[in-house]
């Protein structure tokens, strides 16, 4: 059994690496110049690649950037999908907290974004995959 759910849909790894750190990016301009667009930005964006695929500005942007450098490296789709629903609520969430003003919330939101776009750009690691593989094990136990 493969250790990753298999789809028939594939993703370029190097893309979503570019994205992890376009994402990454957003975050840190949040915290420095805190905006209701950047939340926007990160809500659209994490929508588009969640259900309306490839239609992601970040992914188009990375997907070009990775065609004139490099070779690419595909891996299976299905656990990419599942994290940019996972970053599609966190991003709506600190949104939420933005309007209602509650700082915190917002901040804590971002920095669990902030730290799991940093291990899919620096080192290739997904979190939101670790816990698609999980919860696909978990469903096929019940």
């Amino acid at each position: 059994m493969p250790s990753c759910p298999i789809s028939m849909e594939r993703v370029d790894e190097r893309a979503a690496r570019l994205v992890g750190l376009l994402v990454l990016l957003i975050v840190v301009l949040q915290f420095l110049f805190p905006s209701i667009v950047w939340l926007v930005l990160l809500s659209a964006d994490f929508a588009a690649r969640a259900f309306y695929r490839p239609a992601s500005p970040f992914a188009r942007l990375s997907r070009c950037a990775v065609d004139r450098f490099s070779l690419p490296h595909i891996v299976d789709a299905a656990p990419k999908i599942f994290a940019a629903r996972i970053g599609l609520f966190l991003s709506v969430a600190a949104l939420l907290c933005w309007l209602i003003g509650w700082e915190t919330g917002w901040e804590l939101l971002l920095v669990i974004m902030g730290i799991c776009a940093f291990f899919e750009a620096v080192f290739g690691y997904c979190v939101g995959c670790k816990f698609y593989t999980l919860w696909v094990k978990l469903r096929r136990k019940s």
